[in-house]
């Protein structure tokens, strides 16, 4: 009996284990998690840790590579700048649990030409690549604007 209930509770305890070690589930948590963080370097204005999660040939937009994107960026990281942050909702992952992508809403605060405020809202969906390093870096990244 005790061996049956042994076996038992290391048949349970296996399953548990399994699922907690799925690489699709661990792998779109941690992008979850990379995108929370990528969305507080531009709360915090830290253009470098921005750009220590976005892949050496990203493309955002019309940007293209790393470089681009910090220069297209910028303004985001001025001190008066426009603001903007994120807020992911969804992650998927592919089988291999090293590239997918998070979706979520954005809000923009900018001025426009008469220094009066402007928001723009929006949804936006980033891809993420598992990279050799071990850290999840954006390798592509599009918005669309809310009517």
């Amino acid at each position: 009996m005790v061996l049956r209930v042994l076996g038992v509770l290391v048949v349970l305890g296996s399953a548990a284990f399994a699922q907690t070690t799925n690489p699709r589930q661990l792998a779109e948590a941690a992008m979850l998690k990379a995108d929370r963080d990528f969305n507080q370097a531009m709360a915090d204005r830290d253009l470098p840790r921005f750009l220590s999660l976005v892949a050496d040939d990203a493309k955002f937009d019309a940007s293209v590579g790393r470089e681009a994107v910090g220069k297209a960026w910028a303004p985001f990281f001025a001190p008066d700048g426009p603001t903007i942050s994120w807020a992911p909702v969804k992650a998927e992952s592919l089988v291999a649990g090293d590239v997918g992508y998070t979706v979520g809403t954005w809000e923009r605060h900018t001025k426009d030409a008469q220094g009066k405020a402007v928001v723009g809202r929006g949804q936006y969906l980033t891809v993420w690549w598992l990279q050799k390093d071990g850290v999840w870096r954006a390798a592509f990244d599009t918005g669309s604007t809310a009517p």
